[in-house]
């Protein structure tokens, strides 16, 4: 696999120069070790993300083995563009040697097959987007666990008009999970495949409790902590006219109550994409507009970010002073 932004001690050396020069222009901070005998240039490594630094690895992997990897878990997942929280200190790699689930040198290796359920996303040979969804769901806490299936079964069309369009296959930085949709047919059959009873029934718990209407990692989560501290579950997606015309959408609705609930994540006022171009000021000034515009339909507005829904007394206070209540006691 060819990397434009590696540079392989290997080539170093097939082009008659001395690869122990990269040692040294390590030393100086001028590139970065990736992996043992692969390198990148230092301004690069500073300006991409995390996610892209582990497409990165994956990709010294690939080019400083005999035998391609098979990517599953948390790496197969960032590939796909699947709802993980957070990057791995490691790379994930399925083996079927019973003798060969050890990590070390970055990389962790589970046992499973690399024939059945195995797909080519970009240059990468990685789990196929039922498997892999299904496989960490089986072995992830509730919330993010959830926020991976949701991811899986969304709809892209919902995340168009937002993002502007379908993700790059070999970006590692997805905003959208790539390819269609996963139907829950497909992701039964994946669970079926899975070895243990308890993954089995954890996998269709969650699959059970998903939706292909969540359009985010942050809205998941936020679902999944209102089932865990037993809240009304609410409509995903209301969609209200406002009175000057404009149709405004919320990312849940309790009718009942008319409130709304919304999960401000960072993204919608910092990265260019999700803005449409608009600066930081536009978009809290139009947000404003748009839960005045709300309220004045008779509508309760309730908000929160990642640290309110983290902290369950919080949220619970949160979604308490729009009128909620737990059932817990009944």
């Amino acid at each position: 696999m060819a990397n434009t932004e590696l540079i392989l001690a290997s080539e170093v050396t097939r082009i008659g120069q001395d690869p122990r020069l990269l040692a040294k222009r390590c030393k100086r901070g001028e590139i970065v070790r990736v992996r043992r005998g692969v390198y990148v240039r230092a301004g690069y490594w500073a300006q991409i993300t995390d996610r892209e630094r582990h497409g990165l690895r994956a990709a010294a992997l690939v080019n400083t083995t005999i035998t391609p990897p098979t990517f599953n878990l948390q790496t197969a997942g960032l590939l796909w563009g699947l709802g993980v929280i957070g990057v791995p200190d490691h790379l994930c790699t399925v083996t079927e040697d019973p003798n060969g689930g050890r990590s070390k040198h970055g990389v962790r290796r589970t046992l499973g097959s690399t024939d059945e359920g195995v797909a080519q996303v970009g240059d990468f040979r990685v789990t196929d987007k039922h498997r892999t969804a299904v496989e960490l769901a089986s072995r992830l806490k509730f919330g993010e666990a959830l926020a991976v299936i949701d991811s899986s079964r969304r709809k892209l069309p919902l995340r168009e008009g937002r993002d502007g369009g379908a993700p790059d296959i070999g970006d590692w930085n997805k905003d959208t999970a790539w390819g269609p949709p996963a139907d829950t047919a497909d992701l039964a059959a994946a669970v079926s495949r899975l070895t243990s009873m308890s993954k089995q029934t954890q996998a269709k718990r969650i699959i059970e409790m998903s939706t292909d209407r969540s359009e985010s990692v942050g809205e998941s989560m936020s679902r999944a902590h209102m089932i865990m501290l037993n809240f009304p579950v609410p409509r995903l997606q209301g969609s209200f006219t406002l009175r000057n015309g404009r149709t405004a959408r919320t990312d849940f609705w309790w009718p009942e109550l008319d409130l709304v609930g919304e999960f401000d994540g960072a993204g919608k006022y910092l990265r260019n994409k999700l803005r449409g171009n608009q600066t930081i000021q536009q978009v809290v000034m139009s947000e404003k507009a748009r839960e005045n515009g709300l309220r004045a339909l008779g509508l309760t507005v309730v908000r929160w970010d990642w640290a309110d829904m983290m902290n369950p007394r919080m949220f619970s206070q949160i979604l308490n002073d729009g009128g909620l209540r737990s059932l817990r006691a009944a």
